[in-house]
C-alpha cells in the first residue's frame, strides 16, 4: 500500500500512526502529507499521542521549512504544552520541539532553548540536556542562563547520562568565562572581585563579598499570557524577554557546583575566583557548613590537578600567590577552630561522610599537598607562607600523630621540604620556633 494512503487511513488511530512513522523513519514524504496531518491535529486537543505522531514525523530528513498550517499547529502545541502540568506530555513536546527546530526559520532556532528554560521544573533531565547541548553547540546566544541550567540539571550527583556528560563538557569548553561573566559578577561585589584580581590583601577580608540586592526567590512560571497571541514572532519575543530579563537570577547552588565540577576533565579559568569567594564566605562563619566543606574539598582537588597537570601554563599566573595566601589564612583558621572546639570538629568528620561523601577523609593533607604544589620552586609563594602570621606554626602543629588526620604528618614533611629547600629565611624562621 502507498505510504500516503497508509497514513491517511491511520489518522483516526494516532498510536498506530505514531508506531508506523517510527518504524518507517527512513521514508520521505511530500509536503502534502505534513499538511494533511497538521490539519487533522489542529482540530483535536494536544495529547501525548498527537505529539508522539509529530515527534516521529519530524524526526526524518526534510528539505523544506514548515508551511503555514504546520506553524499554526506548532503554536497550538507550544501554548498548550507550556501551560500543562503533565510531565509525560511535556517530555514528548520537548522531543517533538527538538526535531522540529531545524525546520523553523533561522530567527526562531532558539525556541527549543527558550521553551526548555521555561519547562525546567517539569521537563526530563535527559531531554533538556540534549536540547541545551544542541543550542550551545550552535552558539546562538551570549545570554545562556547557566544559573538555571546548572541548578536544575546538576542536582543529582549520581546522574549517569551521556547528555549530562556532553552538556558538562560544553558548559566548560564552549564558554570558559561563564563563571565570571554570568555568575560571579551578578553575585559578588565589583570591588571585591577587583581586590581578588589585584591581590589586595589589605581589603580582601574587609570588603562585603555579596552584592547588597537580594536575589529573587524561585517562582513558578505561568504562560497564560501566551494564550492571546497567535503570531509566532510575538510568542518568540515574549519567551525571549522572559528568559533574558524577567526570569529571576538564581544563585548557583553549592551542591550543583560540586556535581558539575565532579564531572570535569577541563577546568574553567576562573575556578580560582570561585575558590577564593568560597574561602571568604567560610571565614564569615563560626562553624563549618557541610555543603561548603564538601565543595571546598572538591575545589582543592581540582586546583591541585590544575597546577600539577598544567603548571607550564601558569608560571606567571596572577592567582597563584592569592591562592597561597588564602590557603595559609584558611589553614590558620582551621587550626584555631579545631583547638577551640575539638568535639565539634571531629563530630563534623563523623557526620559529613554519611550524607555527603568526601573525596578523601583527611582535609589537612589535602591542604598541605596543595600548598606543596603551589610553593615548590616558587620563592615568592614560600615567602608568602612565612609572612602570613601563624601559618608555619599551624603547619608544624600537624607533625604530631593524629588518628583523625592520618596522612597529615607525612604531608607536613614534604611541605616543609618545599618551603625550606632553597629558602634560608624560612629555615631560620622554623629553627627559631623550635
Amino acid at each position: 500500500m502507498n505510504s500516503s494512503v497508509e497514513i491517511v487511513n491511520l489518522l483516526n488511530d494516532l498510536p498506530s500512526l505514531s508506531n508506523y512513522l517510527k518504524e518507517n523513519h527512513e521514508l520521505e514524504f511530500d509536503d502534502s502529507i505534513y499538511s494533511t496531518i497538521a490539519k487533522h491535529l489542529l482540530d483535536q486537543p494536544v495529547t501525548i499521542e498527537s505529539l508522539s505522531v509529530q515527534r516521529n514525523l519530524y524526526g526524518r530528513l526534510r528539505s523544506t521549512n514548515l508551511n503555514s498550517i504546520e506553524i499554526d499547529l506548532f503554536i497550538f502545541n507550544l501554548k498548550q504544552s507550556l501551560n500543562s502540568n503533565s510531565k509525560d506530555l511535556i517530555k514528548i513536546f520537548l522531543q517533538y520541539l527538538h526535531n522540529l527546530t531545524r525546520l523553523l526559520p533561522s530567527e526562531y532556532f532558539d525556541l527549543s532553548y527558550l521553551c526548555s528554560i521555561a519547562l525546567l521544573d517539569k521537563g526530563e533531565t535527559n531531554v533538556l540536556a540534549c536540547i541545551f547541548c544542541a543550542f550551545i553547540e550552535k552558539n546562538l546566544s551570549k545570554t545562556i542562563r547557566f544559573d538555571l541550567i546548572i541548578n536544575h540539571l546538576f542536582t543529582n550527583e549520581n546522574e549517569n547520562s551521556p547528555w549530562i556528560e556532553q552538556l558538562t563538557k560544553l558548559i566548560i569548553d564552549n564558554d570558559r568565562l561563564w563563571l565570571r561573566e554570568f555568575y560571579l559578577k551578578k553575585i559578588y561585589q565589583h570591588d571585591f572581585l577587583q581586590a581578588i584580581d589585584r591581590f589586595d590583601k589589605q581589603n580582601i577580608f574587609h570588603l562585603q563579598p555579596i552584592q547588597q540586592q537580594q536575589l529573587n526567590s524561585k517562582k513558578s512560571i505561568e504562560f497564560n499570557c501566551l494564550n492571546d497571541l497567535s503570531d509566532l514572532n510575538e510568542i518568540h519575543l515574549k519567551l525571549k524577554e522572559f528568559v533574558e530579563n524577567s526570569c529571576p537570577i538564581e544563585q548557583i547552588e553549592d551542591e550543583c557546583l560540586i556535581n558539575l565540577f565532579s564531572k570535569l576533565t577541563n577546568y574553567p579559568d576562573d575556578l580560582h575566583l570561585l575558590f577564593s569567594c568560597l574561602l571568604i564566605n567560610n571565614f564569615n562563619r563560626n562553624y563549618f557548613n557541610e555543603i561548603n566543606l564538601r565543595l571546598f574539598r572538591r575545589l582543592i582537588h581540582l586546583l591541585d590537578n590544575y597546577y600539577l597537570n598544567q603548571q607550564d601554563l601558569f608560571d606567571d599566573n596572577q592567582y597563584r600567590l592569592l591562592i597561597v595566601y588564602l590557603l595559609s589564612k584558611y589553614l590558620c583558621e582551621l587550626h584555631r577552630r579545631r583547638s577551640s572546639n575539638e568535639h565539634d570538629w571531629y563530630k563534623l568528620y563523623v557526620d559529613v561522610p554519611k550524607d555527603h561523601p568526601l573525596p578523601t577523609f583527611d582535609l589537612y593533607s589535602d591542604l598541605l599537598c596543595l600548598l606543596s604544589t603551589l610553593t615548590y620552586g616558587k620563592n615568592e609563594c614560600q615567602e608568602e607562607i612565612r609572612l602570613t602570621e601563624g601559618t608555619i606554626e599551624s603547619i608544624l602543629s600537624m607533625t604530631q600523630i593524629d588518628i583523625n588526620q592520618p596522612k597529615a604528618q607525612a604531608c607536613v614533611t614534604w611541605l616543609l621540604k618545599c618551603l625550606t629547600e632553597s629558602n634560608e629565611e624560612n629555615r631560620n624562621y622554623i629553627k627559631q620556633i623550635k
